[in-house]
């Protein structure tokens, strides 16, 4: 049996060209007012020009522990934001702690970055008072996983 090898033109428009993945295990609390990146980052060159790139960012163990408060999500392609993903993350109006909660997110983003030069995509995140806010929190080992995956997306043009 040959090995059949098919270039980009034989693939149709909307095909995954190319798939990268970052993971982010380690235990983070911040208690900024302004975004700062988490390390949860990806990098991606395009093969093509007008590819564009979906971006799926899960997000495991976030939580706040104070009153009234909660975390934003951006995501940032280099040092620009392209996207809010999240106004809202582990709000909680409630006072105890049994109201706290821990929520795992997922998101998605497509976007065209116009270039076969590296990308990096970045998700950053800030909490609305001075309160700490959690991400990857596992009641057992204390670190969970979280990943952003970037996919190249075939966009050939039409005859």
């Amino acid at each position: 049996m040959a090995l059949t090898t098919l270039n980009h033109a034989a693939m149709p428009s909307g095909s995954v060209l190319q798939t990268v993945r970052g993971e982010y295990r380690t235990y983070a609390s911040i208690t900024d007012t302004s975004f700062v990146a988490t390390g949860l980052t990806s990098t991606i060159t395009p093969k093509f020009s007008n590819s564009k790139i979906l971006i799926t960012v899960f997000i495991n163990g976030m939580f706040n522990n104070g009153s009234a408060k909660f975390i934003s999500l951006s995501l940032y392609k280099a040092s620009s934001s392209i996207a809010v993903l999240d106004t809202a993350v582990g709000y909680n109006s409630a006072g105890d702690e049994i109201n706290y909660g821990i929520h795992s997110n997922c998101y998605q983003h497509e976007d065209s970055p116009s270039t076969t030069s590296a990308t990096t995509y970045t998700v950053y995140w800030k909490t609305t008072g001075s309160t700490a806010v959690i991400n990857n929190w596992n009641s057992s080992t204390g670190d969970s996983l979280s990943t952003i995956t970037l996919q190249e997306i075939a966009q050939w043009p039409k005859p």
